[in-house]
Parts: C-alpha cells; sequence; structure tokens
C-alpha cells in the first residue's frame, strides 16, 4: 500500500494555472472561507452574526483571497527553479496546498489582531493554523486527487489516439523518399552550415547560443552541435509545416515520432533511440493534434489548467 502511495506521490502533476483560472480559484476559495463561517458558525463565529458584525467574517475570506494571489503569482516568480513544472509532481502539489493552509492561517491571525478580535500570543498561532487546516484540508487533498486523475487520464487517453495516427502516418510514408529533400542549416552570421536529409531529421534542440541537431545515419543517432539559434533555425525551414515546433527549446520533425505518451502534464514526444521524452507545451496542444490526429467527433483536445 505504502509502495503505491509514494508511486502516486511522484507522478507528474501541472503546476501552471492561467491568471484567470488563479483570480477564479483565489476568489471562491476566499468566499467558500467565508460562506463556511457565516453558516456553520465554527471556532465561535456565530457571535459576530449575533452583534451585528459579519463584516469580521468576510474579511477572513478577503485575506485568504490575497494570500492565495501571492502564493500562485509571487513566489513562482522569485522561486523560478523549485517552480519548474518539468519537475513538479502530486507530492509537491499537496504540499503547495498546504502551504496555502499555513499561510492563510498565520495571515487571518494577523488579521484577527488588526481589527482587534485577537492578540497575537504564541500559543494563538497553533489554534488558529488548525482552523485553517480544518477548513481547507479535505477540499484541497481531494481537489489534487480529483485533478491529477481525470487530466491523467484524458491525456492518456488522447495520446493512445494520436499514436494510432502516427502509426497511419507512417505507413503511408514507409517506403524511403526517391529524391530526398536536403536542407542547408546555417549559423549565425552565416559562417558555417550544415546540409542535412529532411528525412533522416529527428528533431532540434536549443541549448544556450547553439542548437544540437539530431538525425540518423545507417540506423544510430547523430548529434551535430551548431552555433546558431532555434529561431534562425526555424526560419531556415519555415517552408516544411510537418517540423513542428512543439517547446521553446525544441523543434520536432513529426514523421519521425515514434511514440507520443500522456500524462497529467500533457503530451511528451518519443524518437526512437533518445532516452528522454520531448515536452509539448500546453501552447502547441492543438497544433499537435492538427498535424496528427485524424478529426473525430465528440472527441475535444484536454486543457491543463
Amino acid at each position: 500500500m505504502f509502495s503505491k502511495m509514494r508511486v502516486f506521490l511522484r507522478q507528474p502533476f501541472p503546476f501552471y494555472i492561467s491568471l484567470t483560472r488563479i483570480l477564479f480559484f483565489s476568489f471562491t476559495t476566499g468566499l467558500f472561507v467565508s460562506v463556511f463561517l457565516l453558516i456553520f458558525k465554527p471556532f465561535g463565529s456565530g457571535a459576530y452574526i449575533l452583534e451585528g458584525r459579519t463584516w469580521i467574517l468576510w474579511g477572513y475570506g478577503f485575506v485568504t483571497f490575497l494570500i492565495l494571489l501571492v502564493d500562485m503569482l509571487v513566489w513562482p516568480a522569485v522561486f523560478p527553479g523549485f517552480f519548474n513544472e518539468t519537475k513538479w509532481n502530486v507530492s509537491k502539489g499537496i504540499g503547495f496546498q498546504f502551504w496555502h493552509i499555513i499561510s492563510i492561517g498565520a495571515a487571518n491571525l494577523l488579521y484577527a489582531a488588526f481589527v482587534g478580535e485577537k492578540e497575537i500570543r504564541l500559543l494563538a498561532v497553533p489554534g488558529y493554523l488548525l482552523q485553517a487546516l480544518a477548513v481547507g484540508f479535505f477540499p484541497i487533498t481531494i481537489g489534487i486527487f480529483s485533478i491529477q486523475s481525470v487530466l491523467w487520464k484524458k491525456f492518456a487517453e488522447s495520446a493512445w489516439h494520436l499514436n494510432d495516427n502516427i502509426l497511419a502516418l507512417k505507413s503511408r510514408t514507409a517506403e524511403p523518399e526517391k529524391n530526398p529533400e536536403i536542407v542547408a542549416l546555417s549559423s549565425e552570421g552565416g559562417k558555417e552550415e550544415v546540409e542535412i536529409r529532411l528525412q533522416d531529421l529527428l528533431f532540434i534542440k536549443s541549448a544556450d547560443n547553439y542548437v544540437e541537431i539530431y538525425r540518423t545515419e545507417n540506423n544510430q543517432i547523430k548529434r551535430i552541435l551548431l552555433r546558431s539559434s532555434l529561431k534562425r533555425i526555424e526560419q531556415d525551414l519555415k517552408d516544411h509545416p510537418f517540423l513542428f515546433k512543439c517547446h521553446r527549446a525544441f523543434l520536432v520533425n513529426i514523421k519521425n515520432i515514434s511514440r507520443v505518451a500522456g500524462n497529467s502534464q500533457g503530451y511528451q514526444l518519443l524518437f526512437k533511440g533518445i532516452e528522454y521524452a520531448i515536452p509539448v507545451s500546453r501552447y502547441t496542444s492543438k497544433n499537435l493534434f492538427k498535424l496528427i490526429a485524424r478529426p473525430r467527433s465528440g472527441r475535444n483536445l484536454p486543457r491543463i489548467i
């Protein structure tokens, strides 16, 4: 049981949330906190209603709203390495939600002191944190598990259909081209040039001031390093629609994709002989479907939250 739980906690989880969804989540959570206090009157909050000071309870919700905005907008900007989406998983997602609870509890304690309802005492801190935990633990945890499960299922299912279409594409282009097209990729300043057959090209990866060109040669993977930018390479290959920029750091040859994998973070492209998967950004997922997938009535591209 514990081993299965560890495996689940290490599974990928989407960190990115759009600004619109951040605002919506923060607002609805703040509203939930205030409504919860108004309806169920826990922790002695019913006294505020009897005294006609319900504005204090609405204030707790507003503080919750502000803290969530800070947590999801400010901290990722200050610590981008920790909030790297490629390394984000379920355990980090749950941990970040617990940070929400702790920060909300601490902020509400300061708010209570500000409005004169409580004095800030060391012994009061655990109580406020427990109150925040009691209100937020179940909806946050259930939400994390539900989102991960739904997204994993959707992306895995649509990846399966993409793989079906990749096989169909390969069957139509199984025969080697009689006159394979050769393209020239130029370096910055035009001092160097690399010629490559398009049918051998797997993908091109941005690497600081260079690009790494991966191609096949005699059933082996070859890597060519060229001092150039991916943007410049895009210009050299702009007339070839099957060369797809799936990510800010990768330009891939759709015809040579071996398999598409899907998890709760989205899609990854795999190439034969390459040990790592190439990510597909949320912004280019629809283009991936247009290039590979055949029309399927009633099927929509899953969205990353």
